[in-house]
């Protein structure tokens, strides 16, 4: 009876009610992507009030990725403590047929991997670098966001890995937003203390929070490089498998909170707030 309900709502055309697509993240209690969900599954509460979901899918998209990572000499032996190992495994936990480069930020801006659907070659690059220079974050996410050219029919990400050091882009902080706003689907970060000026944070603060917020990226701040891993690991699994939910709306509505409950136990959903479908 109730599916009938939101059936009827869609096909009563704009004046009754609208059909509204909103982007979720579903994971278990260890943080891995959950797939195989259902829309009876799964219930939207806009403003409090519960809607039916009337369409269900896992975004199969493929995903073109531009991985950032801070290779600047401040990051130091956290460099190899840390953060190779943790971003070989993200790598290595992409989505299937993912397309992806991975760019250093030490010194200048550099790509070196990819083109790529071949995890082994990105990791294997990663493996090779070395802390060097300064921070040319800004510079490097303009350059790396311009290259990404996704084909028709696919889904664009930028990750940034960074932590908090001085920074020598010659860009400043408003151009980085302006020229990189719109390049990706999606934008996500992590940025982690290592030895911050009040200045330098202030910019990364600045252009990461937009960019994340804008897309409904993730926007992770740990206090230390251990925790990149964990970190990466939350963002791999928002990544993986996406679900585009379709439920039955009220167009009039002028603000919309969202939530969405799941009937399967441990599991809990993140709705991508300001995301594309």
């Amino acid at each position: 009876m109730i599916a009938g309900l939101a059936l009827a709502l869609l096909v009563a055309g704009p004046a009754a009610a609208e059909a509204r697509t909103v982007k979720v993240t579903f994971t278990d209690d260890k943080g891995s992507a959950v797939e195989g969900l259902e829309a009876a599954e799964l219930v939207v509460l806009e403003n409090g009030v519960a809607r039916e979901v009337v369409r269900a899918e896992v975004d199969r998209r493929p995903l073109t990725l531009a991985l950032i990572l801070d290779t600047s000499e401040p990051v130091g032996a956290a460099f190899r403590l840390n953060l190779v190992d943790a971003v070989a495994s993200f790598l290595s936990q992409l989505p299937d047929g993912a397309r992806y480069t991975v760019w250093a930020t030490g010194d200048r801006a550099t790509r070196v991997a990819g083109p790529s659907t071949d995890r082994a070659e990105g990791i294997r690059a990663v493996r090779r670098l070395f802390p060097r220079g300064g921070n040319t974050l800004l510079d490097t996410l303009v350059e790396a966001t311009k290259e990404l050219e996704p084909a028709e029919g696919q889904r664009s990400a930028v990750v940034v890995v960074t932590g908090v050091d001085p920074e020598l882009s010659y860009r400043d902080r408003q151009k980085a937003v302006d020229q990189t706003r719109g390049g990706a689907d999606v934008f996500m970060a992590v940025q982690f203390e290592v030895d911050s000026r009040f200045e330098d944070r202030i910019r990364y603060e600045y252009v990461l929070d937009i960019l994340t917020r804008e897309t409904g990226g993730l926007y992770e701040r740990p206090l230390s490089a251990m925790a990149v891993p964990g970190s990466l690991g939350k963002i791999g699994a928002e990544l993986k498998a996406p679900y585009r939910l379709t439920y039955a709306t009220l167009p009039e509505l002028k603000e919309r909170k969202l939530e969405v409950t799941v009937a399967r136990p441990g599991v809990k959903a993140r709705v991508w707030p300001g995301s594309k479908p």
